[in-house]
């Protein structure tokens, strides 16, 4: 049965993150490591998820590099084992930043590369209204970006932080 739970959780994992344009089988095996609980080794995981070595290892790496999974080694042991971050507030402030750094970032500087090279010709009419578009959008980014610095970049827990600002509950308790 609980084999059966963390089964359905893990392919609708993968399903909801390949939506937002993620990587199926990145989120299915953060999804298995999440649910498990516990250390996994590539073989494990491998055998779990039916993946190949080179596809478990190439986004393994991608999720330490987002920083919800951590690799250890326990003395003794010759091989690797990888384990999820079980906080879901902190996951989620890792996710958040990891996509802000891998898309919305970029995007600003696009934005403001094109504005840069709008100003070259102010006498164009089309260009005026491009130029109005595009400043509408940095501004929205603007808007984001303030945002993620209040949210995901303060000392406190990023729980503490969505319960004091929005919801005005106590950590811990969030409504059901």
């Amino acid at each position: 049965m609980l084999e059966e739970v963390q089964d359905q959780f893990i392919l609708q994992w993968g399903r909801m993150s390949s939506a937002w344009g993620i990587n199926r089988t990145m989120a299915q095996i953060h999804a298995l490591l999440f649910v498990t609980g516990e250390p996994l080794g590539v073989d494990e995981i491998i055998q779990r998820l039916s993946i190949s070595r080179g596809n478990a290892s190439m986004n393994l790496r991608q999720l330490m590099e987002w920083g919800i999974v951590r690799r250890s080694r326990h003395l003794g042991d010759r091989k690797d084992t990888y384990t999820s971050e079980m906080d879901p507030w902190i996951m989620l402030a890792r996710v958040v930043r990891e996509r802000k750094r891998r898309e919305i970032d970029p995007t600003i500087e696009a934005i403001r590369d094109c504005l840069v090279k709008l100003r070259d010709d102010p006498s164009d009419e089309s260009a005026g209204e491009l130029r109005e578009r595009l400043q509408g959008l940095l501004d929205v980014f603007a808007l984001v970006d303030e945002v993620y610095k209040q949210v995901f970049l303060v000392d406190r827990p990023f729980e503490e932080v969505v319960q004091s600002a929005l919801l005005g509950n106590e950590p811990g308790n969030l409504p059901a």
